[in-house]
């Protein structure tokens, strides 16, 4: 420990001795020997609270400290603005009485701190990417802050790996090296990568630095359960067993320190009401918060603040809980529904057994018999999702590789006008076109592409070219380019703010009528009054209300769509399910089996087909059989599809075979998949859409190998 303690600040020696550490962990020592003793960039990939952000973050500040640097130092990307909140806390702290400023940087930070570094650019800036691009597109700005930036910070690195937001971060850290003339070092910190490798392509691109990676198995010992109900459609069984589902998850969470995941924010709102009236109905003293992205900010912090302080709460929350931000000792995590994703499962419970304990998970499942069930007749595919899942990401470590938007051209449409609006020349299309083809989310489109998308720009008016070739952004691309959206690349669903007694809760989505019951905040609020993009409430005690929001749920991979195959096919005991769940996978399988639910079922129009494959290959076989004449009326993906046609499986599968090579990806397209891809694609060319859908959600290779 002494080696490392003497190239750091004497500040940081002494914030370390009265934190009473007596060794490094394993992770943090690998690291300082990448950080301090060479220029490679770094992946850290370590479980949670294994001391990732001190492995970074402890070279990065004795840098800084011991070589002030002209401008910021250092950038800390966050994913959340409640996770760059969190980790400004703790850099403040240990920052105390350190010549290292550190600032935060997105929508909630008050323009005056923004301000002074504007001014006086120094230390570590923490921001999110839009608000990054904002900063992008001022060159002047970047020249000023950035001349000797170090290190990049780049938090939950695998968030951005699969995201149009984490390729829109990489075009920015082009922009500040190519502007102000500066090659930082990356550093990646991830608790749920398998694919190092991917990830070490994906945190490297565009330079030409090396990489490292630092991983560690923490050895925190696992337990997860499954459990399981059946809720009846009516009547007082349906009643009796909706009370005895909520009363088992009171027990389960009373007076544990506790996080109850969801898998949208309508599930969250429900759960949470009913289990707060639940709770109290038994006399319990732990109190129960909600946290999800429509909430307001104070509503999320009560909820954070609860946690982090040892008050014993139930959280119930949506993904917004899932990423790294210290929310103190969990006693368990429960998951309602089976988690769509092996990572998701991993990153979950990892938020407990951050103080020595062990990691525990428990996953209720539940089939309501008067909601439409994607499952067939008979069946839990949830219960069997659950199985497959942890059986692959607890018992192999496995996580779903990541796959960058191999044509993102929405993305590039966005980059083509941020780079215009921050050029301080007059630009030509040669300059325009050599310097985003050169960044690494473009590598894949070629120069034809990007001048038929430029031609389209030309055309909408969006793009405009002087006659000396000048290219400018055009009168209706202005205010795209300028609205105060514009640095987002991803949809914001039209919303209305929810307000009580002049408090904002949050928001909800569509624009709610005086007299109608919303659902937020884990309580029932009736619409008084209603004006331009807000509604005043007042609660009300009960009533039938649940607001909802848009979102797709995750894909499933073609490993958990196989692992799902394993269990129905199989025979093995699974000793972490209790007996409902044992007695309801005992009665799939059998169903599985009678049914023959196992590939393709006849019937007197066609057939019903149950691939066993994920969300992509589903939704390729999907559209290849419409391609080949047949229809498709009914799918739930990716689970089966009911098939219309005089062909039998075995024949179609051959049609599709010969179709596929004689045709382009893209001919499998279907006009619905073009028409809302996503917030820039409607300003693409519909071919370019359709070949960025079939390269990004469509797997045409594999169907014929």
């Amino acid at each position: 420990m002494t080696d490392f303690l003497e190239r750091m600040p004497p500040f940081l020696r002494e914030r370390i001795h009265a934190e009473g550490w007596r060794s490094w962990r394993g992770v943090q020592e690998d690291s300082f020997r990448v950080l301090f003793d060479s220029g490679d960039h770094l992946l850290i990939s370590a479980g949670t609270s294994s001391g990732k952000t001190e492995a970074a973050m402890i070279p990065v500040i004795s840098s800084l400290a011991l070589d002030p640097p002209e401008g910021v130092g250092a950038i800390y990307v966050g994913p959340t603005k409640a996770l760059i909140d969190d980790q400004f806390a703790r850099l403040d702290r240990m920052l105390r009485d350190s010549p290292v400023e550190v600032t935060g940087w997105h929508g909630d930070i008050s323009q005056a701190s923004k301000e002074r570094l504007r001014r006086d650019p120094r230390g570590i800036l923490q921001i999110t990417p839009e608000s990054l691009q904002g900063v992008v597109c001022d060159r002047d700005l970047v020249g000023r802050m950035f001349p000797d930036l170090r290190f990049v910070v780049i938090d939950e690195v695998h968030a951005f790996m699969a995201s149009d937001r984490g390729l829109q971060l990489l075009c920015e850290l082009d922009a500040i090296e190519r502007i102000a003339g500066c090659s930082p070092r990356r550093i990646g910190l991830s608790a749920t990568l398998s694919d190092t490798e991917g990830a070490e392509a994906w945190l490297r691109a565009g330079t030409d630095r090396g990489i490292r990676t630092v991983s560690s198995n923490d050895g925190v010992p696992c337990r997860v359960g499954v459990k399981y109900m059946r809720i009846p459609a009516e009547g007082d069984a349906r009643k009796l067993a909706v009370l005895s589902y909520y009363r088992e998850l009171n027990r389960l969470t009373d007076p544990y320190s506790c996080i109850v995941f969801t898998n949208s924010r309508a599930s969250a709102e429900r759960t949470a009401r009913s289990l707060d009236r639940v709770a109290r109905s038994e006399g319990s003293g732990n109190p129960v918060r909600i946290h999800h992205g429509s909430l307001a900010a104070s509503v999320r912090r009560d909820a954070e603040a609860d946690l982090k302080e040892g008050r014993h709460p139930t959280v119930v929350a949506t993904s917004t809980l899932e990423l790294g931000m210290d929310i103190g000792g969990l006693d368990r995590v429960v998951q309602i529904g089976a988690p769509y994703t092996c990572s998701s499962m991993l990153q979950r419970m990892g938020r407990t057994g951050r103080r020595g304990g062990r990691r525990e998970m428990i996953v209720f499942c539940t089939d309501d018999e008067s909601k439409w069930s994607p499952s067939p007749p008979g069946t839990s595919m949830d219960l069997v999702r659950a199985i497959a899942v942890k059986e692959l990401a607890v018992g192999e470590g496995w996580t779903e590789p990541i796959e960058p938007n191999p044509l993102p051209f929405g993305l590039l449409y966005h980059q083509t006008l941020a780079y215009l609006k921050g050029a301080d020349h007059d630009v030509r299309w040669p300059e325009l076109r050599d310097t985003l083809l050169a960044m690494w989310p473009f590598r894949n489109i070629s120069g034809e592409e990007y001048r038929e998308l430029a031609m389209h720009m030309l055309s909408l008016g969006h793009l405009q070219r002087m006659e000396d070739g000048t290219l400018l952004i055009g009168l209706k691309g202005e205010p795209i380019a300028n609205g105060r959206d514009f640095a987002s690349t991803f949809e914001v669903q039209e919303s209305v703010e929810i307000r009580s007694g002049g408090e904002v809760l949050g928001t909800v989505q569509g624009r709610p009528s005086e007299g109608k019951l919303v659902s937020l905040a884990g309580k029932v609020w009736q619409v008084i009054r209603v004006g331009d993009g807000w509604a005043d409430v007042r609660e009300v005690p009960e009533g039938s209300a649940e607001s909802k929001w848009e979102s797709m749920p995750p894909d499933v991979s073609d490993e958990v769509a196989a692992r799902m195959r394993e269990v129905l096919g199989g025979d093995s005991a699974y000793p972490y399910l209790d007996s409902s769940a044992r007695a309801e996978l005992e009665e799939t399988c059998a169903v599985f089996r009678e049914k023959g639910y196992s590939g393709a079922v006849e019937t007197s129009d066609g057939f019903i087909l149950f691939p066993w494959v994920g969300t992509r290959m589903f939704e390729t076989i999907r559209r290849a059989l419409m391609c080949i004449g047949a229809q498709v009326p009914m799918h739930a993906s990716p689970l089966w599809m009911r098939v219309v046609t005089d062909l039998t499986w075995e024949e179609a599968s051959v049609m599709i075979a010969e179709y596929i090579r004689s045709v382009e990806p893209e001919d499998l397209v279907l006009l619905e998949d073009v028409e809302d891809m996503g917030k820039y694609e409607r300003f693409v060319p519909e071919g370019l859409r359709a070949r960025e859908f079939a390269a990004h959600r469509l797997d045409v290779k594999k169907l014929v190998q």
